[in-house]
């Protein structure tokens, strides 16, 4: 079967001449629906189910216990109806989400997200929730719904005879003599480039001192480096408070830069954390595990000319990117040790 994207992971021009054209695209709207849904069970009856989870009888609900797999809307709301009986004879419960990422294509979204599930007065312990969300009518409604608690699984030990790798930093130490930065080239031979930088950064570290600054940094490489292993990035460098990513596609690298953004915005132990991020792409030639060039250039000056939770792109970001992700009008920039002016967009993230 043929693709319906580009090499860029955009739709394809020939399919763009229908009356609809749709993206799939970070989405907060999806991100609110599910907090909202996940609020709506909290507060669990009899008619839940038939609340948050679709009629259809392809719905599915999937706990963390071996039992709980529930296929179709008689069996979810039977499971509910009895569980959150239970639930209130413990004192009710709810899912405190610390994180969530959230996509759409046209009636269809769905979210990833991971916090805190507490029951009662009894520990909070950590859980990880993933859902597919549909529109019927006016309202949005689950198709599936897993819930996961991030536990090292000792029989998968047992099998193996040993653990699996899996901690972020130990992947990265493993894979770092690999040539990470060919991966990152397009089909078409071209790369996007983008920078992450923290504005203010000295003013950050006076004022919180050596030890609480290298904590916020340490919070901020992970965030970091998490959102672009999810998005099919290469950490091609990290120095400071900033880092140097390459992807193979365009959009890719727009929504990576989205959910960074998203993420780093609650701050750190409430420290705020303005970041600058500036992408652009292009040809750029590849040598000792490092990406070199005139395009490299234009990818740092264009972040060092974002502000504090901006994300900048370059024009030929913008084309590439074909309208699938707002942008606001272009302004013109004038790029230190670069002839010419070069106009730029600030991606619409929030």
């Amino acid at each position: 079967m043929a693709s319906r994207l580009n090499p860029n992971g955009i739709l394809r021009p020939e399919l763009m001449a229908g009356s609809i054209v749709v993206f799939m695209e970070p989405s907060s709207s999806i991100e609110a629906i599910a907090i909202r849904l996940l609020e709506i069970m909290k507060n669990g009856s009899s008619e839940t189910s038939a609340e948050v989870f679709s009629r259809n009888p392809g719905a599915l609900c999937i706990g963390t216990a071996p039992g709980e797999w529930w296929h179709g809307p008689d069996e979810i709301a039977a499971a509910g109806l009895m569980q959150f009986a239970e639930f209130q004879e413990l004192g009710g419960f709810e899912v405190e989400v610390q994180e969530i990422w959230g996509f759409q294509e046209g009636s269809v979204g769905w979210f990833a997200s991971q916090g805190l599930f507490k029951i009662g007065s009894l520990t909070p312990f950590p859980v990880r929730v993933t859902g597919i969300v549909h529109q019927e009518g006016l309202d949005w409604r689950f198709v599936h719904l897993q819930f996961s608690e991030p536990v090292q699984s000792l029989e998968v030990e047992k099998v193996l005879g040993r653990p699996m790798t899996s901690a972020v930093d130990d992947i990265l130490t493993l894979v770092k003599d690999n040539d990470l930065p060919s991966q990152a080239l397009g089909s078409d031979g071209t790369v996007t480039i983008m920078f992450t930088d923290i504005e203010g950064s000295t003013n950050l570290l006076e004022s919180l001192g050596e030890h609480r600054w290298l904590e916020l940094l340490h919070w901020h490489d992970g965030v970091v480096r998490l959102q672009t292993g999810v998005f099919g990035g290469v950490v091609v460098k990290g120095e400071g408070d900033g880092f140097m990513v390459a992807f193979p596609a365009v959009g890719s690298a727009a929504a990576c830069a989205v959910a960074i953004q998203r993420a780093l915005r609650p701050g750190w132990n409430g420290v705020t954390l303005p970041i600058r991020i500036g992408l652009h792409c292009g040809n750029a030639s590849t040598e000792n595990g490092d990406y070199f060039g005139r395009e490299v250039v234009v990818a740092a000056r264009v972040s060092g000319a974002a502000a504090g939770g901006e994300i900048l792109v370059t024009e030929a970001v913008q084309q590439k990117l074909g309208g699938s992700i707002p942008l606001d009008r272009a302004r013109t920039l004038s790029l230190k040790g670069l002839t010419g002016d070069f106009p730029a967009f600030s991606l619409i993230w929030e």
